[in-house]
């Protein structure tokens, strides 16, 4: 059955190609693969969307890119991934992406705290924390802090384990594992280092969040890279079914449940309609894989495991729908205004809207049609002869009015009937064929009181070592632009008219980022206090301004082969694995003593040095740490009670994530246990019930 379904993708994929018109030849107009995920959120957590002045009230779910922000209100927390990085921000925060592309994670810290745990790092990435005192570019794969003062003055980074560089008023320096580096001041600021002390309530809490995220079983069937993974586990069973290899299915399917019919659709450059699940596991099932009606019932067909998955905005075919991303006029979408979609199946070619190169195209869909790799030409304007299997599956199309849909409503409360034209001889299409609207970005809230933060900490400026992209452009500077492109996305080249037409979007403000590189007037960064080490100053081109994003975005990689499938299939995808850096696979506890915070906030002054069991690395690990911890986080060999390792000694390797060793109980390195990428892992146990919202 599997060949079957394998040759006859290959005959669709040729059909298509056959047809086609060519792609960009290069990736320069390519989207980004990856793509973050507000996958936790409790209290008040608010969004603003990239090219829109408006806040509203964030959803689950919501992707984010660059130019988005976050804002949490008091007694309020959230936790976003991006890839296999997870980024956790406290009460009164405010953070922005900078810059979220396939080498560059860049955040703007603009008061908060902020923790990072960062699975693997590549060379050439850049992962950078922009704050008012200083830039945190970190080194290592481990786990961060950074806490930002509410008046900008003091900013504090805490290193679990890994290495940062902070760079600040043309100097930098070196922050280590178990260590504290606080920065004071901006025209002449000066720095000091400690050890780092005990953990708070806040760092407890993303340690139990970790834990949860180390045990999770689904990272067996799919890459660590693939947001969402660490929800599904609470909500369905995987199981192995012939022809299409690990499916998970979500538990207790309600009469005529189906995919992408409880949701909404908002707007979300550069991609376009996306879609955003209601369900808490219902991120990495609707951007990745395929779904498949398997004896009565839906699963989720992610494919074999890719080292580098490719996010894509929604895995659907619109009835009705409009062409590709040529320019052309606008189509009017089936059923008198309606619009209906369903999901696309195991092997079937998924065609993106947006502007892409043929390597994109094999990249995003290379997991789920065999033999993709060798299209060079993939047709992205016709969907003609293509017989779609889950067109006529039972329940799974989805249809509901135009206004409903560009208004980024629950597509539930306004559904239609599906008709008999819809699921026969309507034609379908990569697009619905509709504009967007301002409502569109999902910024027209329903009656919810919005908590945004204070207009002077919106604006206040931070230093960047790398520098930031130029700004998004506003929605409103290009909205006539979308309709008369028949609501697919604008080009590269359409968006750079409009920013040439406009020179305020040409380059980022000089109000919100200045070069942590340069030396102010006044004097560089300096010690707080004698006996410390003065800080390295920058030299060379960096010393006159930004690192360009070129420059350290384009560095050469080193990885290992491909890796194997968990059919037994090689994810040859022409990308080889993300990371000389492996997954961390067991939690060392303690490695590092975290920082405390009088207001569970910020933490400014940090007190004297205990243990802790707050450590980097996989599963199993505790949050008491070990009684009998010194005061720079070095601690007894004896293995604590229930947990995998032994706890370090001084001179020990720090956990796996800070360079593939865990610590063994004698010091000395003991190679990391190997990723596990099973050709047919045993399934887990069957559950009946869902273990309940743990976000």
């Amino acid at each position: 059955m599997q060949r079957t379904l394998w040759y006859s993708a290959f005959l669709t994929v040729l059909a298509t190609s056959a047809l086609g018109v060519s792609l960009p030849s290069t990736l320069d107009a390519d989207p980004p693969a990856r793509v973050g995920r507000l996958n936790y959120m409790t209290g008040a957590v608010s969004f603003r969307p990239a090219g829109s002045d408006e806040w509203v009230a964030a959803v689950p779910n919501r992707p984010l890119t660059t130019g988005d922000r976050l804002w949490t209100d008091n007694d309020s927390r959230a936790e976003v991934h991006v890839g296999s990085t997870v980024i956790r921000i406290n009460s009164q925060t405010e953070m922005d992406f900078t810059a979220v592309d396939d080498n560059t994670l860049q955040m703007r810290l603009a008061q908060g705290s902020m923790t990072v745990r960062v699975r693997s790092l590549d060379d050439g990435q850049v992962y950078e924390i922009d704050t008012p005192n200083g830039a945190v570019s970190i080194g290592q794969a481990g786990e961060y802090r950074v806490d930002v003062g509410p008046d900008g003055s003091t900013t504090s980074v805490s290193v679990w384990s890994g290495n940062t560089a902070v760079t600040s008023a043309g100097s930098s320096f070196s922050v280590n594992a178990r260590q504290v580096a606080t920065i004071t001041g901006t025209d002449s600021p000066t720095y000091n280092l400690t050890d780092a002390a005990a953990p708070d309530a806040w760092d407890q809490w993303c340690v139990s969040r970790d834990e949860r995220e180390d045990n999770a079983v689904s990272a067996r069937y799919v890459s660590r890279e693939m947001p969402g993974y660490e929800d599904l586990d609470a909500y369905g069973t995987w199981r192995y079914v012939d022809g299409y290899g690990n499916v998970w299915v979500p538990a207790n399917q309600a009469a005529g449940w189906a995919p992408y019919h409880t949701g909404q659709w908002v707007w979300v450059d550069p991609w376009g309609w996306s879609w955003v699940d209601d369900a808490p596991w219902g991120y990495a099932p609707y951007h990745y894989g395929r779904w498949a009606y398997i004896d009565g019932g839906w699963g989720w067909v992610p494919g074999p495991i890719a080292p580098r998955p490719y996010y894509a905005p929604a895995l659907v075919v619109f009835v009705g729908g409009g062409p590709g991303p040529r320019p052309g006029p606008g189509v009017v979408v089936a059923g008198g205004g309606a619009v209906a979609w369903f999901a696309l199946g195991p092997q079937e070619v998924y065609r993106p809207a947006y502007a892409v190169s043929p390597t994109y195209v094999r990249q995003v869909n290379v997991t789920n049609v065999t033999n993709v790799t060798n299209v060079t030409e993939i047709n992205t304007t016709t969907t003609t002869n293509v017989e779609y299997r889950n067109r006529t599956a039972p329940g799974a199309m989805m249809a509901t009015s135009g206004t409903a849909f560009t208004s980024a409503r629950p597509v539930q409360s306004a559904a239609l009937p599906v008709t008999h034209e819809m699921q026969t001889s309507a034609a379908v299409g990569m697009t619905p064929g509709v504009a967007p609207t301002r409502a569109s970005l999902g910024v027209a809230p329903e009656g919810a009181t919005l908590r945004t933060p204070p207009a002077a900490l919106e604006s206040r400026p931070v230093v960047a070592n790398v520098a930031p992209p130029p700004a998004p452009v506003p929605f409103a500077a290009k909205q006539q632009a979308l309709a008369a492109n028949g609501g697919r996305p604008l080009a590269p080249a359409q968006e750079q008219q409009i920013r040439q037409s406009s020179p305020s979007l040409a380059s980022p403000s000089s109000t919100m980022y200045r070069p942590a590189a340069v030396a102010p007037a006044g004097g560089g960064l300096k010690p707080a206090h004698e006996g410390l080490a003065a800080a390295t100053a920058v030299s060379g081109a960096a010393a006159q301004g930004y690192v360009p994003r070129t420059v350290a975005a384009s560095r050469s990689v080193t990885t290992p082969p491909p890796a194997a499938g968990t059919n037994g299939t090689v994810a040859s995808n022409g990308t080889p694995p993300r990371s000389t850096v492996p997954h961390p696979p067991d939690r060392v506890a303690p490695v590092a003593t975290r920082v405390p915070s009088s207001t569970g906030n910020q933490n400014l002054s940090p007190g004297a040095s205990t243990n802790s069991g707050a450590a980097v690395g996989g599963a199993n690990g505790s949050a008491n740490g070990n009684a009998n911890g010194s005061a720079n986080g070095t601690v007894n060999g004896d293995k604590p009670a229930g947990t995998p390792e032994a706890a370090t000694k001084p001179g020990a390797t720090p956990g796996a994530a800070n360079g593939g060793t865990t610590a063994q109980s004698n010091g000395a390195p003991k190679p990391a246990k190997k990723p596990h990428p099973a050709k047919k892992p045993p399934p887990p146990k069957p559950r009946d019930e869902p273990k309940g919202d743990k976000h």
